[in-house]
């Protein structure tokens, strides 16, 4: 599970499409430790946006996790804090990017940070000698349907919410890119919504929590309210949904840091 603590598969849009592959980090900070949590995104930022422009990475970007309401079955002390996504073109540029994450790779890394940084070398070594972080939990993703990517370009500021489900029917999946899809897409369309995607979690880290099998991503506008069809048939198939699958509460992510 070494890959794990970063690699994610196949989850999360890139700035205006669907990626190939993404790694997904929630990240549980240590008490009193998020401002210098940031301080080392954002030197960490200097080698992500260089990652970007050369190619090595579509996007990075760094998901502030607010009001989180937990289940049950979560303990306080577990609340994640942020979420990491970063998304590649490929498994093969993924893995080479985690090669790069250890010995001379590291070095490089480092090199990079400091030369395009505005922060002397000592600050720089100051910031990332902080124990920031309590825990770090992944999920490996197949991303099953999405929807075009609207609203122009993510900015900081853009909120979005993703909803971990659990699937109970085994043709949960088609309720999703067969039904929800289309009324999303429609909702898209007539300019209500920005984005929706659906992933289905391949593998998790072993700290991750075992209950969610799929997830749900949505980016809105704040002024505008989704429409549901109310047919005959839509209005069955939204009744029987609750008994193909769990929905867990929604997290409410707010973008802080971005690199495209």
């Amino acid at each position: 599970m070494k890959k794990l603590l970063l690699i994610t598969v196949c989850l999360f849009a890139s700035i205006n499409s669907f990626s190939q592959y993404s790694s997904v980090s929630f990240i549980v900070l240590n008490e009193g430790m998020e401002k210098a949590y940031l301080d080392v995104e954002r030197v960490w930022s200097e080698y992500h946006k260089e990652a970007v422009k050369n190619g090595q990475k579509s996007a990075w970007m760094i998901w502030k996790i607010v009001n989180f309401k937990a289940e049950d079955n979560i303990s306080k002390d577990r609340y994640p804090n942020y979420l990491i996504i970063e998304n590649y073109s490929s498994k093969k540029q993924l893995e080479e990017e985690w090669d790069r994450y250890s010995g001379e790779g590291m070095k490089k890394i480092i090199g990079i940070i400091k030369e395009k940084s505005n922060l002397s070398n000592r600050q720089i070594d100051k910031i990332l000698s902080k124990n920031t972080r309590k825990e770090t939990r992944v999920y490996l993703h197949e991303i099953l349907a999405s929807t075009p990517f609207t609203g122009g370009s993510l900015k900081p500021g853009d909120k979005m919410t993703m909803t971990a489900m659990e699937q109970l029917s085994d043709d949960y999946e088609q309720f999703e890119t067969e039904f929800y899809k289309d009324v999303f897409l429609n909702n898209i369309m007539e300019g209500n919504h920005r984005f929706w995607g659906f992933t289905k979690i391949t593998d998790r880290s072993d700290n991750a929590f075992d209950f969610p099998t799929h997830v749900t991503w949505n980016l809105g506008f704040d002024e505008k309210n989704l429409k549901f069809p109310e047919d005959f048939v839509s209005n069955k198939i939204l009744e029987i949904t609750p008994n193909v699958r769990k929905a867990y509460n929604p997290v409410n992510l707010t973008l802080v840091y971005i690199a495209e």
